[in-house]
C-alpha cells in the first residue's frame, strides 16, 4: 500500500501537466497529444501482460524493484532532456520507453496480493490498494502544479526521486511471496511439446478459461465508459457546462476524498455478496451517470453526478481485481492479474480516443453521453450473464 501510494504519488504530480507543457509550451497540436498517449497506452497494455506473465515465473519482488528503478532513471533522463532543451521527439521516445519498460508494478502488486490473502479478504486488499492510489493521486496534482510554477523538469526531478523511494521501500520491507515450487522455472510447451512463451501463453489462457474470456472483453466495454472519466468529460465540463478549471479541479478532488472515506466501508459491507452483482451494481451506476451527463448544468449538479460515478467505481474497482485473482488457479496469479491489467488500461484508453471522435460527430451532447453509456449497459448484461452462469454451476456443483 505504502509503494502504491508513492508510485501515484510521483506519477500524479507529472502526468497532468504533460499536457499543457507539450502543448502550451511546446507548441504540439492536440492531435499529436492524443496519438502519443495512444502509443503510450498501448505500450502500457502489452508491458503489463508481460510483467504479470513473468511475475509468476521468476516471482514478484525482483520485478516490482525493477519498476520502480528503472522508471526513476527513466524520468531522470527525461527532467535532464527538457533542461537541455532536446527535441520533442526525444523526450517523447524517453518518455514511451517508461511506459513499455517499466509498467510492471501495478499487476505484479495485484498478483502479490492473491498471494497473501485468502480469496475473501482480496476485495479489502484491492481496496486498500485503490485508497492508497488514490492520495496519492489527489495529492501528487497539487506538488505538481507548485514545481510546474519553478520549472517543468523539476517535475521529472521529484517523480524520479519519488520512485527511487518507492524501490527502496520494496528492497527493504517487502518480501517474496510466490512459492518457488509453483514457478514455471521452464517455458510452458503446447501439445507438440514445442516451448510456449509470452503471446502464446496468453492465448491458451484465454482458449483454456472461457469465462475469463468473456470476463476480460465484457470488463473492457466497462472500461469503454469509465475511461471518459479524465478527458473527455473535463472537455465537455469546460466547453459545455462552462466550469472553471479549479471547479473542475474540485471536482475531481471530491471524487478522490470518497474513494478515500467510503472504499473500504463499501467494500466490507458488501463482503458476503456475489462479485459479479458487484460488478453489475458499478456497471449500473456508471450507465445512469453518463446517460444523464448531457441534461448536467452546474457545479452542484456536477458534484451529485459525481457521487453516483465514484460510487460506481467503488463497487467495480476492488471487485473486478479480486474476480480476476479467483478465477485463477495458484501459480497464475500474475497472469491473470497482467491481462486484467491490460484490459483495463486498453478501456482507460481507447474510451477518450472513442470518445473524442464521437464528440466531434454528435454535436448535440444528450444524444452522445447516450452513446456513451451505451458501454457500460452492455457491460451490465454481460455481468448479469456470468451471474446466471456462475449460480447455475454452483446449483450443478451442490447437485452432485
Amino acid at each position: 500500500m505504502v509503494g502504491w501510494f508513492i508510485n501515484s504519488l510521483g506519477f500524479g504530480a507529472v502526468v497532468p501537466f504533460m499536457t499543457v507543457y507539450f502543448h502550451t509550451i511546446r507548441g504540439v497540436s492536440m492531435t499529436h497529444i492524443s496519438l502519443f498517449f495512444l502509443a503510450a497506452a498501448i505500450c502500457r497494455t502489452v508491458s503489463q501482460s508481460i510483467g504479470g506473465f513473468l511475475s509468476d515465473r521468476i516471482g514478484r519482488k525482483g520485478l516490482m524493484v525493477w519498476s520502480q528503478l528503472s522508471r526513476s532513471l527513466i524520468f531522470l533522463f527525461a527532467g535532464l532532456a527538457i533542461r537541455a532543451d532536446l527535441g520533442i521527439w526525444v523526450l517523447a521516445g524517453i518518455l514511451l520507453s517508461q511506459y513499455l519498460i517499466s509498467s510492471f508494478f501495478q499487476p505484479v502488486a495485484s498478483a502479490m496480493i492473491a498471494d497473501i490473502l485468502p480469496a475473501k479478504k482480496r476485495p479489502n486488499g484491492y481496496a486498500l490498494m485503490r485508497m492508497a492510489g488514490n492520495i496519492g493521486w489527489g495529492a501528487g496534482p497539487a506538488i505538481g502544479g507548485f514545481l510546474f510554477d519553478v520549472s517543468y523538469d523539476s517535475l521529472f526531478f521529484f517523480t524520479a526521486v519519488a520512485f527511487f523511494i518507492s524501490g527502496l521501500f520494496v528492497v527493504i520491507k517487502v518480501k517474496e511471496t510466490t512459492d518457488s515450487t509453483l514457478r514455471q522455472t521452464a517455458p510452458e510447451t503446447s501439445e507438440r511439446g514445442r516451448p510456449r512463451y509470452f503471446g502464446a501463453t496468453m492465448a491458451a489462457a484465454f482458449k483454456q478459461d472461457r469465462v475469463f474470456l468473456f470476463f476480460c472483453i465484457v470488463t473492457l466495454f466497462l472500461f469503454l465508459t469509465w475511461g471518459q472519466f479524465i478527458s473527455t468529460l473535463s472537455v465537455y465540463m469546460s466547453k459545455d457546462i462552462g466550469l472553471s478549471s479549479s471547479q473542475i479541479g474540485w471536482l475531481y478532488t471530491f471524487n478522490s476524498l470518497l474513494v478515500i472515506i467510503f472504499q473500504l466501508i463499501i467494500t466490507h459491507t458488501t463482503r458476503k455478496k456475489n462479485h459479479f452483482v458487484l460488478m453489475m451494481i458499478g456497471a449500473l451506476l456508471f450507465a445512469l451517470s453518463y446517460s444523464f451527463m448531457g441534461w448536467m448544468s452546474s457545479f452542484i449538479m456536477m458534484m451529485i453526478v459525481m457521487v453516483f460515478i465514484t460510487f460506481g467505481e467503488m463497487f467495480a474497482g476492488p471487485t473486478g481485481n479480486a474476480i480476476a485473482s479467483n478465477m485463477a488457479r495458484r501459480g497464475q496469479f500474475g497472469r491473470y492479474q497482467g491481462i486484467y491489467s491490460s484490459i483495463s488500461t486498453l478501456g482507460w484508453s481507447l474510451g477518450p480516443f472513442i470518445g473524442g471522435i464521437l464528440m466531434d460527430l454528435i454535436p448535440n451532447m444528450k444524444i452522445f453521453w447516450l452513446t456513451v453509456s451505451s458501454f457500460g449497459l452492455l457491460a451490465f448484461l454481460g455481468y448479469f450473464i456470468l451471474y446466471i452462469k456462475t449460480k447455475e454451476k454452483m446449483r450443478n456443483e451442490n447437485m452432485d
